[in-house]
Parts: C-alpha cells; sequence; structure tokens
C-alpha cells in the first residue's frame, strides 16, 4: 500500500506538490494557534504580524526542504530511496506529535514553527550527506568496473 502511494504521489508534479504541502502546513499551523479568543487577542497586538511572518518563513522554508527527499526518492531506486523517504516520514511524525500535543493543552508545542524549521536544517544536512555518500559509493562502483 505504502509503495503505491509512493508511487502515485511521484506522478504528480512538483508545483502541485509543493502547494500540497504548504496548505497541510497551513492547515496544522490554523490548528496549532489555539483558541478563537486568544487568536482574537494576538491580531489586536503587533505580535500577530511577526508571528505570520515567522510562520510563511518556516512554511516557505520548509517546503523547499521537503522538496529535496521527494526528488531523490523519485530518481533513487532500492535502499537509496528509502533513505531519501526517511526524512519526510521523520516530519510526518512529528507532525503528528505537534497537532496531537496541541489538541491535548494549547500550551505545549508553542514553538512549532522552530521545530518545523530545526527539522528543515536537519534534513538538509541529511540529504546532502546521504548525496555525497552515493555520489562516492557510484563513482567507487563505476571505476571498479572500468578496471575489471
Amino acid at each position: 500500500m505504502l509503495k503505491l502511494v509512493i508511487q502515485q504521489a511521484s506522478s504528480l508534479p512538483r508545483p502541485f506538490v509543493a502547494l500540497v504541502v504548504t496548505t497541510i502546513l497551513l492547515v496544522f499551523s490554523s490548528l496549532a494557534a489555539g483558541s478563537e479568543s486568544r487568536v482574537i487577542e494576538a491580531a489586536d497586538s503587533s505580535e500577530w504580524g511577526w508571528n505570520m511572518i515567522i510562520a510563511v518563513i518556516v512554511i516557505t522554508i520548509s517546503s523547499a526542504s521537503a522538496a529535496l527527499p521527494i526528488a531523490a526518492s523519485k530518481q533513487w531506486t532500492g535502499n537509496w530511496r528509502v533513505s531519501a523517504i526517511m526524512p519526510l516520514a521523520v516530519l510526518l511524525l512529528w507532525i503528528a506529535i505537534i497537532v496531537f500535543g496541541r489538541l491535548q493543552s494549547s500550551d505545549s508545542h508553542q514553538l512549532w514553527p522552530f521545530e518545523i524549521f530545526t527539522w528543515a536544517m536537519l534534513n538538509m544536512i541529511y540529504m546532502v550527506a546521504v548525496m555525497t555518500v552515493k555520489r562516492v559509493l557510484d563513482k567507487a562502483d563505476q571505476e571498479k568496473s572500468l578496471t575489471d
């Protein structure tokens, strides 16, 4: 089932995938906003604008960071594909933890945008490391096949 979902997702156009990811993050941000009275209080103050700017930056960078494993999973096969999908699985798990935590208590995960931003930065480091290892191993395999 998971393999079928991944195959269907990989056939979607990239702008559509980016739009879906951004929409999902915006929905989670509205869920995480807390009660309606808190949103109204924040709208009356100047912090609402700064919160919106931070949320837009986090969503943009996270969407861009999620594009790298999506692109790698389309091009790689076997265990390399699994290694490319792992950061997305971690993101989905962490978003579920944040949403369930926020639904239980509005005081939990108050810095959730920074948690998602941290995932984006760690994802970039992870993907660069995996891409580098893959390139080195592919190059070594190519040199070995030329010498044989």
